[in-house]
């Protein structure tokens, strides 16, 4: 029975003493951690060639990562506990999965290709076990994984091909503006999880908003990769790059001009002994930039990025060029 002063038979304030024990949990969880960040390996800041092991791995464990134990310190408690995982996030897991024909031998390599640094506090990022879950890490190894497949590719299919153009082609097909839609084709984009601020931004049409979600998009294909490599071994990783990722890169860059149109323009018009400069100026935080042809004034565009517009005069020049004129084919 409670009395009017709010206290029971035995004289006890239980919503006074209620509101002290949900404050000592409170505290407790805190203090928890703060002795789990404490305890838990740092990321290490200024390391140097003089850090390296001095036993190298052998080279099952090179080729196969999953045969070490000695890196894989992630386990699945701590996404659960860090990443905070909506609901129904295992379902769409399972069906993108099933969308490739294509099955995770542990699903932690795949959470972690698809959560973005942003799902975490800013100082959390720097402390295990959050640097581990973002994917910034696999996404790093899966860049490295891609440029080198790619490069195979391009050296066998191309063997006249001096290296310098291999390394534009290599460009045409893996730049982030080819790799985000390669994202979008493989599902990826509604899968990633992603800070509120972040995931607010996904209604927004400004530069600046469209630009980090195709980075977004463009990374987690490279995190993939690396989370194959880790979970199957390279040749299963090359295998996902050569089936996957590849044939759609390639449509896409054939199909579009989304690779370099500055070196595309350069070559074409070289090509029937042209010369082509870009010249220009900045004013402040404006970059003023005139495109010349033969010293003959071309087209002329400002901006706050001087490769962005050079990008943007040339594809305009490459679309002019071919709408007006489409017996120049520049072969």
């Amino acid at each position: 029975m409670e009395c009017v002063d709010g206290t029971d038979d035995a004289g006890l304030h239980r919503a006074n003493l209620e509101v002290i024990a949900q404050k000592i949990l409170h505290e407790m969880t805190l203090a928890a951690e703060k002795a789990h960040v404490n305890n838990a390996p740092q990321l290490k800041k200024n390391v140097s060639v003089h850090d390296m092991h001095k036993i190298p791995l052998d080279t099952k464990q090179i080729l196969e990562p999953a045969s070490n134990a000695s890196w894989q310190l992630m386990k699945q408690s701590h996404f659960e506990q860090f990443a905070s995982l909506p609901t129904g996030w295992s379902d769409t897991l399972e069906a993108l999965q099933a969308h490739w024909d294509w099955t995770f031998e542990d699903i932690i390599h795949l959470e972690c290709a698809l959560t973005h640094f942003s799902r975490f506090r800013s100082n959390t990022i720097i402390h295990f076990p959050s640097n581990r879950i973002a994917n910034r890490s696999l996404e790093w190894l899966g860049d490295s994984i891609l440029n080198t497949c790619v490069a195979i590719y391009l050296f066998q299919s191309y063997p006249l091909t001096q290296e310098g153009q291999l390394t534009q082609l290599r460009s045409a097909l893996i730049n982030n503006s080819i790799l985000s839609q390669v994202s979008t084709q493989l599902n990826l984009p509604p899968a990633i999880l992603t800070g509120s601020r972040v995931a607010q931004s996904e209604e927004e049409e400004t530069d600046a908003a469209i630009s980090m979600r195709q980075t977004i998009y463009a990374s987690a294909v490279e995190s993939l990769i690396g989370a194959v490599f880790l979970d199957q071994g390279m040749s299963r990783a090359m295998e996902f790059v050569n089936t996957r990722v590849l044939p759609v890169a390639i449509d896409l860059a054939t199909n579009s001009r989304n690779w370099d149109p500055v070196s595309e323009l350069q070559r074409r018009l070289t090509s029937q002994k042209r010369s082509v400069r870009y010249d220009r100026s900045k004013d402040e935080l404006v970059h003023d930039v005139t495109l010349y042809v033969d010293n003959k004034l071309i087209m002329r565009e400002t901006g706050a990025n001087f490769k962005d517009i050079q990008r943007s005069i040339a594809n305009h020049v490459l679309d002019v060029l071919e709408e007006t004129h489409p017996e120049l084919k520049f072969d």
